[in-house]
């Protein structure tokens, strides 16, 4: 909305009265040299003062009128500087994400044959900052479809952005974070948090929007994560070089009795710098899953009691190793005796793997000047728990750990826009061995604003 400046009005409504007056002034003049005081009498003359006087109450009511529509626009500029003001501690971010995947050789492994499906998912982030008491933060998000990871049952996983039928918007998070004046070295945040933004980060592979798409190449997936979860995080920097990130939260992902099942995660982010500052990050973190976990042993006995806690430790590295670029690794590992959670006393869903490895790298289209372009390489596997190879063994598969492999390369349009082909291949899918070799090739659209 355009608002004409009050200075031009001003000098508009001044400038009308200034030519009044002068108007009035010239009659009155020429009547004074050229006609008589007699003449004052005359028909013509009264009427022409007549005419001169309805004009001049004419200029009277545009000079009222000019001033009542000067003070509207004054109280019409006071209240959108108000909304400004309130507006402005506010940022507002997004992005829209589309996938869409198709498979090949991957008829065997599944009843529907090789298959072409999409995805697609919305964020909307709104951060406000409160000045001396922190920032405030919510997080909007809505999806639909599976691409194809219904038809490609990766232990590994394809596409960490699916959502499943999920069109109507959810508040994925809803923070607030605080950094006591007194104590800068410390952060504190409390919430509904996800976990997989402040542990296991990585420079490489973190981000299933503009990075690796698989799970593995994601996060830990040798992981017990829950999903977006009330807690709270506790940050200690004491120097450049080393932050302790610790969180406690649900373990459940549910509002109800929010101490009695926990999710538990100290870690430990050292950042050096070598050579031409080069940046690293080098986190180590060591985490405990508190819902009750049915083991192995019981598994194989027919019980069904469910009393064991999951934990369970890891790394994440990246290292810049020239300018344009940088690698990665990641590795994880949980309790091998944990067969999984039986909701309710229901079906047991067992849990694959043992721990997980990946590795991988990332370069920059800066040597063949598409600077904002990136191409990247990651493998990585599954390692199947002893007791699941015996559990596949029982149902007549042969076991053998998941090897994924994936590539991408983003293509930068602008500061906005980005187009990733994607591709996959997943060997021993499910951790079987005689399952056929899928490849999974995709694109995904990014748009973010």
């Amino acid at each position: 909305m355009h608002i004409p400046e009050l200075s031009q009005e001003e000098e508009e409504i001044e400038m009308l009265r200034l030519k009044t007056g002068c108007f009035v002034l010239v009659i009155l003049f020429s009547l004074f040299l050229g006609f008589p005081v007699c003449a004052a009498t005359d028909p013509y003359i009264v009427k022409q003062l007549e005419i001169l006087r309805n004009r001049i109450d004419e200029l009277e009511k545009e000079i009222k009128a000019g001033e009542q529509e000067r003070k509207k626009l004054e109280e019409a500029n006071k209240e959108l500087q108000d909304i400004k003001d309130k507006l402005s501690h506010l940022s507002i971010s997004g992005g829209v994400t589309t996938i869409f995947q198709g498979t090949v050789n991957n008829g065997d492994n599944c009843h529907e044959g090789d298959v072409q499906d999409g995805n697609y998912s919305i964020d909307l982030n709104i951060e406000a900052n409160l000045e001396k008491w922190g920032t405030g933060f919510i997080h909007l998000e809505a999806g639909d479809g599976d691409s194809v990871t219904d038809e490609v049952p990766a232990l590994t996983g394809i596409n960490a952005d699916v959502l499943g039928e999920q069109n109507d918007v959810e508040v994925a998070e809803a923070w607030w974070e605080f950094h006591p004046p007194q104590y800068e070295a410390l952060t504190f945040t409390i919430g509904k948090l996800d976990p997989t933004v402040y542990w296991d980060a990585n420079n490489v592979a973190n981000d299933e929007t503009t990075q690796f798409m698989a799970d593995i190449f994601v996060n830990n997936v040798a992981m017990e994560w829950p999903d977006y979860t009330p807690g709270f995080r506790l940050m200690i920097s004491p120097n450049e070089l080393v932050d302790i990130n610790l969180g406690l939260l649900s373990a459940d992902s549910d509002w109800e009795n929010l101490f009695e099942d926990v999710f538990g995660i100290m870690e430990f982010d050292i950042k050096p710098r070598f050579l031409q500052d080069l940046a690293g990050n080098y986190r180590f973190y060591v985490w405990i899953n508190g819902i009750d976990h049915v083991e192995w042993d019981d598994v194989k006995a027919g019980i069904t009691h469910d009393d064991k806690e999951n934990y369970g430790f890891g790394f994440s590295f990246d290292q810049q190793c020239t300018e344009d670029i940088t690698v990665f690794s990641r590795f994880g590992i949980q309790d091998s005796d944990i067969a999984g959670v039986s909701p309710d006393g229901g079906e047991l869903e067992p849990f694959a793997m043992e721990c997980s490895w990946s590795l991988g790298g990332q370069i920059t289209g800066q040597r063949w000047n598409r600077p904002d372009d990136v191409f990247a390489i990651a493998v990585g596997q599954a390692i199947l728990s002893d007791d699941f190879e015996d559990y596949l063994r029982d149902q007549g598969i042969d076991p053998g750990d998941e090897t994924h492999l994936e590539l991408y390369y983003s293509i930068a349009l602008n500061n906005h826009v980005a187009i990733s082909p994607d591709f996959q291949l997943i060997d021993n899918l499910g951790g079987d061995e005689d399952a056929d070799t899928a490849y999974i090739f995709g694109v995904r659209t990014q748009v973010n604003f």
